[in-house]
């Protein structure tokens, strides 16, 4: 079924862009017919909504930095803020007593100016206040992070409403080098600063856009909390570090590289800047084994984890994406796993699940690729062809599968994806069934 599916699909990236504007309809009177009713006015465009109060709040840098961090009480009380929510659209994360979203908002796509900004802000007011999304995903590199600054605007238009900070669970990420759109600084303006300082070197920078340096991320993790405006982040990933610096690098400096990474997370956990840490990727925990350069093992990243922080280490997140036509994670046993003397050979989630490691999934519409590219069987129930894509990704029969990353910024796009939140994740049979032909196989 998903094979038949496939073929469907353009052979080139499709970028589709769906506009939010609705059209109102003058209904003229007549002497021989009672007038209709004026149809419904259409909402405001994000790009115009709470502009006044977006500029009023937003800022390169927020001063005092938001206290506090996701809790068991604040993540329980926001789960029931809204009764119309399904009751399983949220789930308790290993080793952490939270109540997080199936569905997580994700900032990644969008331009570096003001109108994305508006349409970042609405659309993550709205989805918060459903009531059904309570983690938030961003990275100091998105649109030049400027996506940072916006969810710092969000939580304090929040805050302002009667919200709470231990609601919510913000994660962001580390590793790229970024520009700043707002100060107009290049990434290699800062880079080369830090060179002159002795602080990092040439060589620590791969690609001329990657650097795992503690003194590197020490700098970015500040900007991180001053672009948000927290005291606190709840998670933190090292970005793409196997796809970026594995390849160019021999292997053991990179895990060496990858074990300093961690052991900075380990140490900023400590000091209270950071909740939790973990790794945020594209390829590396979907590739073939063989594929030497740009694979890694789960439990390989857990054994470092455990080496810098012992048994109980923070290690507690993986993310990668998943979709239709990016099954890996769920429909290949491309992870090894060494139980003794055995090697096993298991997909993602299994390995997740016996290293007891969080999955957050990315890119359920492929990057906007799946939004009008409907499933070849409908088990999914629901109004859009979008929202059915994003029901299939939360609703993997997977123990370790905790969010699924949406990024909507109009008003179409946040009403159509957030029916999902309103109904129950589908069952595992219904989910298998999607993937039986029609002579059952």
């Amino acid at each position: 079924m998903l094979t038949k599916f496939l073929t469907k699909l353009p052979q080139k990236n499709i970028f589709l862009s769906l506009s939010s504007k609705q059209h109102r309809y003058n209904h003229s009177c007549s002497n021989h017919k009672p007038s209709e009713p004026e149809a419904p006015k259409a909402p405001e465009p994000f790009e115009t909504l709470r502009k006044e109060e977006f500029k009023r709040i937003y800022s390169p840098e927020y001063k005092p930095r938001i206290p506090g961090q996701a809790t068991a009480t604040g993540t329980k009380k926001y789960s029931t803020r809204n009764p119309n929510v399904s009751k399983d659209n949220f789930r308790k994360p290993y080793r952490d007593d939270l109540s997080l979203s199936t569905i997580g908002y994700g900032s990644y796509v969008g331009a570096p100016d003001e109108i994305d900004d508006l349409k970042m802000f609405n659309g993550l007011i709205e989805t918060i206040e459903s009531g059904g999304v309570n983690v938030i995903d961003t990275a100091i590199n998105y649109r030049y992070q400027k996506s940072e600054r916006v969810v710092g605007a969000v939580l304090r238009y929040l805050l302002e409403k009667g919200y709470s900070r231990e609601e919510l669970f913000i994660c962001s990420k580390v590793g790229y080098i970024s520009e700043d759109a707002d100060r107009g600084v290049s990434g290699q303006m800062l880079t080369n600063t830090m060179i002159e300082e002795g602080k990092i070197t040439e060589e620590d920078i791969v690609a001329a856009c990657h650097c795992l340096h503690p003194n590197y991320l020490e700098d970015q993790l500040e900007r991180t909390l001053s672009n948000i405006g927290l005291e606190k982040l709840d998670l933190y990933y090292i970005h793409n570090s196997v796809e970026t610096q594995l390849p160019l690098i021999e292997a053991e400096k990179f895990r060496e590289r990858l074990s300093r990474a961690f052991e900075f997370c380990e140490e900023k956990l400590q000091k209270g800047k950071i909740g939790a840490y973990g790794m945020a990727t594209w390829m590396c925990f979907r590739a073939k084994t063989e594929e030497d350069k740009i694979y890694m093992s789960i439990q390989e990243a857990v054994e470092l984890a455990e080496k810098v922080g012992g048994k109980e280490h923070n290690f507690k997140y993986i993310q990668l994406p998943v979709n239709m036509i990016m099954p890996e994670a769920f429909g290949q046993k491309w992870q090894e796993y060494k139980e003794g003397d055995k090697v096993l050979n298991e997909n993602v989630f299994q390995v997740a699940r016996r290293s007891r490691v969080n999955v957050i999934t990315s890119s359920p519409l492929a990057q906007g690729q799946l939004g009008l590219m409907e499933p070849p069987k409908d088990v999914f129930k629901m109004s859009s062809v979008a929202a059915k894509h994003i029901q299939f990704a939360r609703s993997i029969p997977a123990e370790a599968l905790l969010t699924t990353l949406v990024g909507q910024k109009t008003n179409m796009h946040v009403k159509n994806n957030l029916e999902v939140v309103t109904k129950p994740v589908l069952p595992k049979g219904d989910w298998i069934d999607f993937f039986k032909t029609e002579e059952g196989n």
